[in-house]
C-alpha cells in the first residue's frame, strides 16, 4: 500500500495522472489501482495471476468500477493496439 501517497505523488511528477487513458501492468491484487482509477479517465488494469486480478476486481470500490476494466495476461504479449494508452504504469512487477 502506499498510504502517504508517496508513489503516487511521484508517479504524478512524471506523468499527470488525471483524465489519462491508463495501463496498469502488473496490477496484483490491486494495491494501486483504486488510486489510479481515481485519478484516470480510464484504466485498465492486468495481471498473470487470475486469483489477484479477482481480488483486485474485488477490492475496488463499487463508485470506481465503470472505470476499471481487469484483464488476465503478461507483459510480454499486451493485446493491446498502439496508442491505446496515455501511460502504462509498471510498479512492483519484477
Amino acid at each position: 500500500m502506499d498510504p502517504e501517497g508517496v508513489e503516487l505523488a511521484a508517479l504524478d511528477r512524471l506523468l499527470p495522472l488525471t483524465g489519462k487513458r491508463l495501463l496498469e501492468i502488473g496490477c496484483g491484487d490491486g494495491r494501486l489501482t483504486g488510486a489510479l482509477a481515481k485519478r484516470a479517465a480510464s484504466l485498465v488494469a492486468m495481471d498473470p495471476d487470475r486469483r489477484g486480478v479477482a481480488q483486485a476486481r474485488r477490492s475496488l470500490p463499487a463508485r470506481l468500477r465503470g472505470r476499471v476494466r481487469f484483464d488476465v495476461g503478461r507483459a510480454e504479449s499486451l493485446p493491446y493496439p498502439d496508442g491505446a494508452f496515455d501511460a502504462a504504469i509498471f510498479s512492483w512487477s519484477l
